[in-house]
């Protein structure tokens, strides 16, 4: 069964992380891994922990599909790569509110750009 945007979004809105999925720069293989995100009405904002040089964001930056995956239902969307730290700080901090017990300021050591994907 197809997964709808609204479906996508009701399970995304209930979950603490998202799968992502790229394909390899290299490889040209898809790479999955999980991420703590921002949903901001259709839009989730992504902060590389290691910025610009987090492996997954080095593959978005050859190829920007990028499908997003939670609770059964997945959506594929191009990313957008941002390369503005300010606003990157305050996603850090709005990640910081939502994920407090589970935060540390080491996971974020750099933040120079993030990603918005829209959903």
């Amino acid at each position: 069964m197809a997964t709808t945007h609204e479906d996508f979004l009701s399970k995304l809105k209930n979950s603490d992380e998202v799968k992502i999925s790229v394909t390899g720069r290299k490889t040209k293989k898809e790479r999955s891994t999980p991420v703590w995100f921002i949903l901001q009405e259709r839009t989730v904002r992504i902060v590389p922990v290691k910025g610009a040089e987090t492996p997954w964001f080095r593959n978005l930056v050859e190829d920007p599909q990028i499908s997003l995956s939670v609770g059964g239902a997945s959506v594929s969307s191009k990313a957008k790569l941002v390369p503005d730290p300010a606003e990157a700080g305050r996603i850090i901090d709005q990640l910081r509110a939502k994920y407090k017990s589970q935060w540390s300021d080491s996971y974020y050591p750099r933040h120079d750009t993030y990603v918005e994907v829209p959903v």
